[in-house]
């Protein structure tokens, strides 16, 4: 009897270039599709139009976050609805109060995803607060 070795699946990794989301300042792919899933960096609240922070509140910078993630999936035809996990990272326990604000701002209509919170000593640029996004498309 002839043994079949299954063939392993093959992912294919696109990268999602974007003009709604500031450029990188670091290098590194705003977003990465694999199959399904799509996996969007940590963003900070950087402001598409300037490139620098947009507030300097915990608050300010977490909707900035959410317009930023909003405008990404506008522009690739997905939705929030789509959002499964967020990791979200906050400089110092004072801004998650703030950032917690925001979050059920934005989920008051939306199931919230499932979410991973870190506080940690900084953050690149001298953000407060930067947030992973996975989505399942």
């Amino acid at each position: 009897m002839r043994t079949i070795k299954p063939t392993p699946q093959v992912l294919l990794r696109r990268i999602e270039r974007s003009d709604a989301l500031p450029p990188p300042h670091f290098r590194y792919s705003p977003a990465v599709q694999v199959g399904s899933d799509v996996y969007v960096s940590g963003l900070v609240g950087l402001d598409p139009a300037t490139g620098g922070l947009a507030a300097e509140t915990a608050a300010g910078q977490t909707r900035q976050i959410f317009r930023n993630i909003q405008a990404l999936c506008a522009e690739q035809g997905w939705s929030l609805e789509r959002v499964v996990v967020a990791r979200v990272y906050c400089a110092g326990e004072g801004a998650a109060d703030g950032m917690n604000e925001v979050w059920s701002e934005f989920f008051t209509q939306l199931a919230p995803p499932a979410r991973t919170f870190t506080v940690v000593k900084s953050l690149p640029l001298g953000a407060a607060v930067e947030i992973e996004f996975q989505l399942s498309i």
